[in-house]
């Protein structure tokens, strides 16, 4: 007798089926919901940090502290406030406004909805005029704290009584010192996403319910017994595949999943197609894990590079604060991940500044590792009291040496005196530097130029001299300016350079090289950047006050009396008693002798100001760290042999002049000496 079957393999199939396909409908229509709306979010929130991002680009840190301060509303802020209703309009935005934190709250300082009187001037009064103050809760109030704090911050999408759901921007307003002087915000109505999501949700649900119903329909009418189990058998084996091989496939170990089917028909040549397929796909994954952990281990290795590299140049501007006499600014910006390109400035000693611009042969890291060993010996050269041309000579023969890759570095290196003006120069190979006198335009100066670095032994270099006075602007740079080009391969060239510098001659360095940037921007457009692209510029400037008169001499014993002529030809000439100068003569054979002896300097420079009856003598050195005005005081009650030998040459000189005082700034020593009469 057959066993009574309660419920046949057709029933079970047919409730195993629809319960899959309601499981996998209802996991697709979420999951397609989910991506949908993440999209359409993703969508509007970029559109509003753009838009937020965008306006903060248009305005000044400064006018917003005035506005903020004066709650006064000026031409500018009239056509700012046009530029935020045109935003508006021409976007798909609810407001534009810009806000100032103030205590728990913020103050409105524009806002795209403001209310206009009579003639289209803007209103005092309104919920949204200049000075209104806002308090902020919740998520609004935990924004502003991050962005106070520097961190970034998401849109916020929340439900509003008047407008319904709104998604709100927030971008800062910064200060050239990283201060907020304000921040952006942008409104988006969310409505109509809402809306939208939710018919896509409906459509997507009533959709995925029709193709179930037709696919059990289906499979119930195409499949027959015999091909139940194995097709159930390959099911089961190419479902879960990801599965139950994850942590080996993230090990590279996973193995074929599909058992062997031999029903000698269709069945069994998908079962081995499947087992191809999984065989194919565990080869492509480990083949694929492999690229992908060198591509990171080659990116990471390249953000570090990068970072290295940009962090070998000067980058904090202002880059001498305690100088008044004049102003610099430099920027590089390279065209893959690290370049070849860069600048460079340092003080070589308390009156002479060194100036580099160069340009590495090639792109990309090579280039990076040439230009690491080309800056660090010229720099060490310069500090050593070289000449520009004895320093590019010397660094010359030292790149030649083992210089298999053949490459080259072109490089423009000046000595800059701060206290005259006068710049020392010399140039390998690079670009004319341009200059500018004061009122006037820059022009190129043409200087000779000797052969690029690192491509004969033994090469010659020239130098030259020239002059900056009170207001003149020395702008260096690199080909990358000259030769970036557009989509029309048209050279931007030093004609367009130089017309951008006359258009910004009167700005300061820092904002002279941007608008040259800008300006190269604008004129390659969508081109993507070739070559690196560095600038440097230097201004003298005019403190109103009397620069010390300084000289540079080599810290050796044979030049005391060099030192002591330049002092009492300054003090003589401002009528100082003999006395005096006798006393200072004494002073400053103690000093310079000590420099000359145990300092281990290289370079010195001796300053000498005076007025009013009064004398300031310096003297400065890159040698070795010491502070004698710590060293203490000799014994003179005791015996010439009962006392420890040293310290009363510095005693002599603590006691003979008014005040004496020391520093260590920038690697330099500086020992001032202070006398009247």
């Amino acid at each position: 007798m057959r066993p009574r079957v309660k419920f046949s393999l057709g029933k079970k199939l047919t409730i195993l089926i629809i319960l899959m396909s309601v499981v996998l409908s209802l996991v697709a229509i979420f999951v397609s919901y989910r991506v949908f709306s993440s999209n359409m979010t993703a969508y509007y929130e970029t559109l509003a940090t753009n838009l937020a991002r965008t306006l903060a680009s248009q305005l000044d840190a400064d006018e917003l502290d005035h506005y903020y301060e004066t709650g006064e509303m000026d031409e500018a802020y009239y056509i700012t406030q046009e530029f935020i209703r045109d935003m508006v309009d021409s976007n798909d935005v609810e407001y534009l406004y810009v806000v100032r934190p103030h205590g728990t709250g913020v103050t409105f300082l524009f806002d795209s909805d403001m209310e206009t009187g009579e003639g289209g001037e803007y209103e005092d009064g309104g919920y949204c005029a200049l000075g209104t103050y806002v308090d902020l809760v919740g998520e609004f109030k935990e924004n502003l704290d991050n962005l106070l704090a520097g961190q970034p911050v998401a849109p916020i999408i929340q439900w509003d009584e008047s407008f319904g759901w709104l998604m709100t921007a927030m971008t800062p307003v910064l200060h050239a010192d990283g201060t907020m002087a304000g921040y952006v915000m942008t409104d988006i109505s969310m409505n109509e996403v809402m809306n939208t999501q939710r018919t896509f949700l409906i459509a997507l649900a009533v959709l995925l319910a029709a193709l179930t119903v037709c696919f059990i329909a289906l499979f119930l009418v195409v499949m027959r017994r015999k091909v139940i189990r194995p097709i159930e058998q390959l099911t089961r084996a190419t479902g879960s595949f990801i599965q139950n091989n994850e942590e080996e496939l993230a090990a590279g170990t996973a193995t074929v999943n599909v058992p062997a089917i031999r029903t000698g028909d269709e069945v069994e040549l998908l079962a081995d197609s499947f087992r191809k397929m999984e065989e194919d796909m565990i080869s492509y994954i480990r083949s694929f894990m492999d690229i992908t952990a060198e591509k990171e281990r080659i990116g990471a290795e390249l953000n570090v590079a990068t970072q290295i590299q940009a962090d070998m140049l000067p980058r904090i501007f202002p880059a001498f604060p305690e100088r008044p006499e004049f102003d610099i600014y430099a920027s590089m910006t390279p065209a893959k991940e690290v370049g070849g390109d860069f600048y460079d400035f340092f003080l070589v000693d308390d009156d002479h500044l060194a100036l580099v611009m160069a340009d590495v042969s090639g792109k990309g890291v090579p280039a990076a590792l040439f230009m690491v060993i080309a800056k660090t010996l010229l720099k060490n050269a310069a500090q050593t009291g070289l000449s520009p041309k004895a320093v590019l000579e010397k660094v010359n023969n030292q790149l030649c040496e083992n210089n298999e890759a053949e490459m080259f570095v072109t490089v423009w290196l000046g000595f800059y005196e701060i206290s005259t003006g006068r710049l020392t120069a010399a140039n390998a190979g690079h670009e004319y530097p341009a200059i500018q006198r004061a009122n006037g335009e820059f022009e190129l100066f043409k200087d000779h130029h000797g052969f690029v670095l690192a491509g004969m032994e033994n090469a010659r270099y020239r130098e030259y001299e020239l002059e900056l006075g009170m207001g003149d602007t020395l702008f260096v740079y690199t080909d990358g300016v000259a030769e970036a080009t557009n989509g029309a391969n048209a050279l931007y060239g030093t004609d367009r350079m130089l017309e951008a510098l006359n258009r910004s001659r009167d700005r300061a360095p820092e904002e002279l090289l941007r608008d040259v940037k800008r300006d190269i921007d604008r004129f390659v457009g969508g081109v993507p950047q070739f070559d690196d692209i560095t600038m440097l510029a230097i201004r003298r400037r005019n403190t109103g006050k009397k620069a010390m008169k300084k000289r540079s001499v080599e810290p050796r014993l044979e030049q005391i009396g060099a030192v002591s002529d330049f002092f009492e030809e300054e003090l003589t000439a401002h009528q100082a008693p003999p006395k005096v100068i006798a006393q200072v003569n004494v002073a400053i054979d103690e000093i310079f002798s000590n420099i000359a002896r145990y300092s281990g300097a290289t370079s010195a420079t001796v300053g000498c100001e005076v007025k009013e009856g009064r004398a300031v003598l310096r003297f400065t050195d890159n040698g070795r760290p010491y502070d004698p005005t710590q060293q203490a005081n000799p014994d003179t009650t005791l015996g010439a042999e009962e006392r420890e030998i040293g310290g009363l040459g510095i005693f002599m000189v603590k006691k003979t002049m008014d005040r004496i005082t020391y520093a260590y700034a920038d690697g330099m020593n500086v020992l001032t000496i202070e006398k009247s009469w």
